[in-house]
Order: C-alpha cells, then structure tokens, then sequence
C-alpha cells in the first residue's frame, strides 16, 4: 500500500505519485477509478485499448457455404 496526494495543477486536480510505488507507471498512461456502490472508495484500473474498435475493413468476408441456395422458393 502506498499513499497519494490530491495536488491542484492549473484547474485539475492530480493524483500524484511516490516515486517507489514499485508499480511501472508511466506518465501518459490512462487509468480508470471505479466507484464503489456507497461513493466512498475506489477501484483504480488501467484502462485497456479495446480491439473492437478499430476500422473494419471494406473488404466483404468471402461466402462460407457457396455451394446453399439461401432463396427457399415456397
């Protein structure tokens, strides 16, 4: 366990750091504070890259089963 400090920096306010925390943070990184249900405390996560958003792409995906007449005549 280490502790924080809430420092003002211009009109933010910043969550500063000990050097020894022993955990690899880098400055830029983004990180996310979950609430607990009573507002009261914090979970702090790093926010992970979400491969699902990326472009897709223009291509069409090729048919699987070519060969199936998708139109059923009734």
């Amino acid at each position: 366990m280490f502790e924080v400090k809430v420092v003002a920096r211009g009109d933010s306010l910043v969550l500063s750091l000990p050097d020894n925390t022993g955990i690899d943070f880098t400055a830029g990184q983004h990180w996310l504070m979950i609430p607990t249900a009573d507002g009261t405390a914090f979970t702090v996560v790093p926010k992970l890259v979400n491969p699902y958003r990326k472009q897709q792409s223009a291509d069409k995906m090729p048919e699987e089963w070519s060969d199936v007449d998708w139109h059923v005549d009734e």
